[in-house]
């Protein structure tokens, strides 16, 4: 790792680590909609404070940046990973929004084991978030993640199938259309992961 000569601000570590943590918290919500589809409307409003948290918090992590002289990672390395963990959030924001709108009940197994993957994925990058002051572990997060990415596609292309075997043209394209956001999720948490290990590349 390259030598720092100034001491650094990690703050915005703690911010990014705080983005993540509004993703998991979008999809024990989004998990509560699917399961208790009779108070989806109160449950979306939740999500939506997820969202608007993150995307506070992603304005916090560009002020930060612009305003101290010294932190832990290139500059634009810390744009592009909130940027990747605020599009997590509103990917989740679309699954549940879709729901609502079309109406949606009783999903598939695939969208319980889906949640499951994005869950785990977003608690692995919570902690890699801080981790990124030293670095410590984040080749194990970056393997785990790869692993878990390739879960969800073969999660996502299991659940497409089992919608155009159960429900007819119009019902699979209303669900088709959350679906995709769904897996949309976990790319935005992959491609955090894939920037992680760039950096870890770069700074060796």
């Amino acid at each position: 790792m390259a030598l720092r000569i100034f001491p650094e601000d990690e703050q915005v570590l703690d911010l990014l680590a705080e983005m993540s943590e509004q993703v998991t918290e979008a999809v024990r919500l989004l998990s509560e909609l699917l399961g208790s589809p009779e108070h989806a409307v109160g449950v979306l409003d939740g999500i939506r404070a997820c969202e608007t948290r993150s995307t506070d918090l992603f304005f916090s992590v560009m002020t930060t940046v612009r305003s101290t002289f010294a932190i832990p990672l290139p500059r634009q390395d810390v744009y592009i990973l909130g940027e990747w963990l605020n599009r997590a959030a509103e990917e989740l924001l679309a699954v549940a929004e879709a729901h609502v709108a079309y109406g949606l009940t009783r999903p598939p197994s695939y969208a319980t084991d889906q949640l499951g993957v994005i869950v785990r994925m977003s608690e692995l990058t919570t902690r890699a978030m801080r981790d990124l002051g030293s670095f410590e572990g984040l080749d194990d997060y970056w393997y785990e993640m790869l692993r878990l990415g390739k879960q969800a596609e073969r999660i996502h292309h299991l659940h497409l199938a089992h919608l155009l075997e159960h429900h007819n043209a119009h019902q699979a394209l209303r669900r088709e259309r959350a679906v995709e956001r769904f897996v949309g999720a976990a790319r935005a948490l992959g491609q955090v992961a894939t920037e992680v290990g760039r950096i870890v590349v770069a700074e060796s």
